[in-house]
């Protein structure tokens, strides 16, 4: 096993043992974060943590509970990594702490709740209504 593969197994099994830990003691914490993630990746372009502290109702215990959090949103498609950072100035413990600026991948999506496995409902355009995502079916 190379060097950075185990550098990042043990980073991954940190964060996972961190989230553990805070789930024993803030159930909801994780649900919370990425509620929040989500709900700021629906509204805007970019995501970072500065946009999603001020609408968090619940604070982890310990710093690292939050990355498997940011890494679900990763992996659920919610946001990508750009390889930018930017300074965290909404939380003074992370010390100006270089964090990840993200891309949504939900900003201007249409948002249409449907059960699991199944497909939104065709959006039909208003008539004389001019789709210019072409996401919609109807006037052209």
């Amino acid at each position: 096993m190379t060097a950075f593969i185990d550098a990042r197994t043990r980073r991954d099994a940190g964060m996972e043992a961190a989230a553990d830990a805070e789930a024993r003691v803030q159930p909801e914490y994780a649900a919370t974060l990425y509620a929040a993630i989500e709900a700021v990746a629906r509204r805007q372009a970019t995501v970072h943590v500065d946009d999603v502290l001020p609408i968090l109702t619940v604070r982890a215990q310990h710093f690292n509970a939050a990355g498997s959090v940011w890494a679900r949103a990763i992996r659920d498609g919610v946001i990508v990594r750009t390889g930018r950072v930017r300074a965290c100035r909404t939380n003074r413990a992370k010390h100006a702490h270089q964090s990840p600026v993200y891309r949504s991948m939900l900003f201007g999506r249409a948002t249409i709740a449907t059960a699991p496995g199944r497909q939104p409902p065709q959006v039909r355009a208003l008539p004389g209504q001019i789709d210019l995502f072409g996401s919609a079916g109807g006037a052209s």
